[in-house]
């Protein structure tokens, strides 16, 4: 519960931000199905405050699961680590390194004679 606090509040303060640019039209001309609309958005710094809110609630939150799942996986908190300052960093290169740390983890340590898939599930 702790670790859904920040956020929490950084998902209140995006969707205020959110809000206002709605209301000032910002988004009515705005064109999300290219790279290039996309990269006109960003001209403006309230638009580069409401991107930068998005990672920081959806970077931790992956971060989240990764804890989470590690540990109902039991795979050892040392081998997470590099996989979450990835993903603080990098997002997806990070969460794929998980993947690749729980997969390369289970293949390692299931039992001989066990048929197991690559990214199986423990229970």
């Amino acid at each position: 519960r702790l670790a859904l606090i920040v956020p929490v509040f950084h998902s209140l303060l995006y969707a205020a931000i959110m809000i206002h640019l709605v209301q000032t039209g910002i988004f009515q001309s705005a064109d999300l199905t290219s790279i290039n609309g996309v990269a006109s958005l960003f001209r403006n710094k309230d638009n580069v405050l409401a991107g930068w809110l998005h990672y920081c609630v959806f970077d931790p939150l992956v971060g989240l699961g990764q804890v989470m799942d590690a540990k109902q996986q039991r795979v050892p908190h040392l081998l997470v680590v590099p996989c979450l300052l990835l993903t603080m960093l990098l997002g997806p290169l990070g969460f794929m390194a998980y993947l690749l740390v729980r997969s390369t983890y289970f293949l390692a340590t299931r039992p001989r004679g066990v048929k197991g898939y690559l990214l199986s599930t423990r229970r």
